[in-house]
């Protein structure tokens, strides 16, 4: 966390030394980024730099709560509560595309967080960050049971991380090349992932989360018409 002295400095200095750490952590990763280098990137001294944050790791996780945590919480923030389960995962994907495109930086940070050596950074942040959507998709299963518009059998943890993961795996593609390149191998997607083909494979990506969760259709029985009882024949001789 920043010390205090990070707080008093202009608007301009802060966005400036927190968007130099932001790009070169997402460039280089922890491990390759030294405080200098972010130092020198903001323009300002090294011994300035730890005037404000009192070790990397400091800085680390503030970057990971303003970046990583704000975006997570305007995209929940933004998504009305009362709409039902469909309606929150389309527009979970759909609010997320543009913010990914637009600061790549905060996701490519949270990718991250899953590579070696950064154990103590998943166990101080990740479990604290994951835990809203958690509940929020969790929940929004049981009301959709409750109301009989999500299938009754499904298992709600395993069903909650599977959307998430979907998600989480679009999002990747659209920022790495290791993602992109098993997004296409899987999808068979051609061509240049421009805005065209990204609309196409989220709208698709979104059909078959909202087909796995919908009760199956029973087929209509029809009635059935009772038979006509068959006329008795006359025995010869009876009249």
């Amino acid at each position: 966390m920043p010390k205090s002295t990070f707080g008093k400095l202009a608007q301009e200095k802060k966005d400036r030394v927190l968007s130099a750490a932001t790009d070169l952590f997402a460039e280089r990763g922890f491990h390759r980024t030294e405080m200098d280098e972010i130092a020198k990137r903001a323009g300002i001294s090294k011994g300035s730099l730890y005037n404000y944050f009192k070790s990397k790791d400091d800085l680390f996780l503030h970057i990971c709560n303003t970046g990583i945590q704000g975006f997570r919480e305007n995209v929940w923030r933004e998504i009305p509560p009362h709409l039902d389960i469909y309606r929150q995962v389309e527009e979970l994907f759909r609010r997320q595309v543009p913010l990914i495109l637009a600061h790549p930086q905060n996701f490519q940070i949270y990718l991250n967080l899953a590579s070696s050596g950064m154990k103590r950074f998943a166990d101080r942040y990740t479990r604290k960050g994951e835990e809203f959507g958690a509940q929020r998709l969790k929940a929004l299963l049981r009301e959709g049971m409750t109301r009989g518009i999500v299938r009754p059998d499904l298992d709600i943890p395993h069903t909650a991380f599977l959307i998430h993961s979907l998600s989480l795996i679009f999002m990747a593609s659209l920022v790495s090349q290791h993602f992109q390149i098993r997004f296409r191998e899987y999808l068979g997607i051609q061509g240049r992932l421009d805005s065209t083909t990204i609309e196409e494979t989220m709208r698709n990506m979104i059909h078959f989360i909202h087909q796995f969760l919908r009760p199956p259709v029973l087929p209509i029985q029809r009635a059935r018409t009772p038979k006509k009882a068959a006329p008795q024949r006359r025995r010869p001789g009876h009249v």
